[in-house]
């Protein structure tokens, strides 16, 4: 995808690329509008690139009995795996019943199948395990105070979560959106046809002027920061929540997800990602939406997992990979700083707030009820400007019969010799139909056919492809949100791969 230039005019502009900002660029271009979406730094550069991966219909808040938020969340994760199901899979959560969980087996197994019937029976039954049963399936399990494990069914995006709000990006330029990251709002005045934009290339310091008619706020944690430049006070406020997750080697074999309750009555995560485990979350109340893992973090965390697993060798610092710090944006009444709430119970509700001049602000959120974020700034919009009725296609994945070409072009060119299955099937995850072009690519050029590290399903060809068609403009861009390569491999390990550092060079990357 070629650098996009700044047109003088659009019917809407929407600010952030976080998953929000994204769904809300392709919902509105789907719909015939002239949509412009920037971000100051890359598409999902923060909170939207240091989640948990999951997709999940929260079924921690069956504790605080928010059926109707777990039941719309359901139904959610539901329409997002049934519309991806090749970048969101059905995954097992293990949860061990351990001296912090807040019930035993008994209620456990009630709880699940309640989980299981309020989201309609979509996802497989949920499962009970005696003591022994559950070493059977997670044998290094910590077996101190231990009462058994249940087993229920929620969704993960096997490759980062940045990767599903880039398809969002592109399916909006695609849909005729003008995408523009590395661009940032730095003045907002209003007209008699709407707002006047000034922005500035973050990178570069070249300017750009545009007028649009409608504001969409999506800056996640900064939302009030854009609010604030405008002059816009929203009835709701934002409080933040800082989670960090920290890679490290893989922890087991099985493609389950470990769940265990830590110290403060939460839970924990060991979830696997390519050939590495993440661990975390934490859940730390944090005034700068700009927080980073600190050391406390990190012993937090791997005091977690040393005391809910009986590891070969304990979990050290020197062990860590790569580390997530993501802030979330918690929604509460203006004004109030949620003290007089339990913390830990705050849920990620989102609200869509209207200003009359024409600004939109997107309010907390998460990732399972992006769709429904769409559709609601869509029906926002159409407060202010006639929205054209007919709708394009902007969700759902590349028609899973032409994966079928995918295979057969493979076949054709001799390339089933030299990629794996995995590599077959990781590409069309990640690119849809466009992955045949990649291949074309690498047909021609079979020295991309070579994997940029043993152990991940990751060619020269897919990085250069990237470099090319989907607005990169640094290394971290290309390894960090487009791939998972930097969150799966040490800093040491990609500065020392000497071909993955000369192809950097090549596409002017370093």
């Amino acid at each position: 995808m070629p650098e996009n230039l700044i047109e003088p005019s659009y019917d809407v502009a929407v600010i952030g690329g976080g998953i929000n900002g994204a769904v809300s660029a392709a919902a509105l271009a789907a719909r015939g509008l002239r949509v412009l979406l920037i971000d100051r730094e890359d598409y999902a550069a923060v909170t939207s690139s240091q989640s948990s991966n999951l997709i999940w219909g929260g079924i921690k808040y069956l504790q605080t009995y928010e059926f109707w938020l777990v039941f719309k969340l359901c139904l959610a994760r539901a329409k997002l795996m049934a519309k991806y199901p090749t970048r969101i899979n059905s995954v097992g959560f293990f949860a061990a019943l351990g001296p912090n969980a807040p019930f035993g087996k008994f209620l456990g197994t009630f709880g699940t199948l309640f989980y299981w019937f309020i989201g309609l029976l979509t996802t497989p039954a949920p499962k009970t395990y005696s003591l022994k049963k559950a070493l059977q399936v997670v044998p290094n399990l910590g077996t101190r105070a231990v009462r058994g494990a249940v087993e229920y069914f929620d969704g993960m995006m096997p490759d980062n979560d940045s990767r599903f709000v880039w398809d969002f990006v592109s399916k909006s330029h695609e849909l005729g959106a003008t995408t523009a990251n590395y661009r940032e709002l730095v003045g907002v005045s209003k007209t008699n046809s709407g707002f006047d934009l000034e922005i500035k290339d973050s990178q570069l310091g070249t300017m750009s002027f545009t007028n649009v008619k409608v504001l969409v706020n999506a800056a996640g944690p900064f939302a009030k920061n854009i609010n604030d430049k405008i002059g816009v006070e929203t009835k709701k406020g934002l409080v933040f929540s800082k989670g960090i997750h920290l890679v490290v080697p893989r922890i087991g074999s099985d493609r389950r997800i470990l769940a265990f309750w830590d110290e403060q009555g939460r839970l924990f995560y060991v979830i696997p990602m390519h050939d590495r485990s993440v661990i975390g979350t934490t859940d730390t109340r944090v005034q700068d939406p700009s927080e980073k893992v600190n050391d406390q973090d990190r012993q937090f965390v791997l005091r977690q997992i040393n005391a809910s697993m009986n590891l070969e060798t304990p979990l050290r610092p020197e062990d860590i990979i790569s580390e997530r710090c993501g802030v979330r944006a918690l929604v509460v009444d203006r004004g109030s700083a949620g003290e007089g709430e339990d913390w830990h119970r705050l849920s990620r509700k989102h609200s869509i707030e209207v200003d009359p001049d024409g600004i939109i602000s997107i309010l907390g959120g998460k990732f399972t009820d992006c769709l429904h974020v769409g559709e609601e700034v869509v029906r926002a919009v159409s407060r202010y400007i006639k929205v054209p009725k007919r709708e394009l296609a902007w969700i759902g994945e590349d028609n899973l019969e032409q994966r079928k070409s995918l295979f057969h072009f493979a076949a054709d060119q001799g390339l089933d010799r030299e990629l794996s299955t995995e590599v077959l099937e990781q590409l069309w995850r990640r690119h849809g139909k466009a992955s045949i072009e990649i291949l074309r690519r690498i047909s021609q050029s079979r020295k991309d056919a070579q994997l940029v590290f043993e152990g991940l399903a990751i060619t020269f060809g897919e990085l250069r492809y990237i470099a090319e068609k989907e607005q990169v403009r640094t290394a971290e861009d290309l390894l960090r949100r487009r791939l998972p390569i930097a969150m799966v491999r040490t800093k040491q390990e990609i500065e020392q791969n000497s071909k993955l550092q000369s192809f950097l060079g090549e596409v002017g990357l370093l």
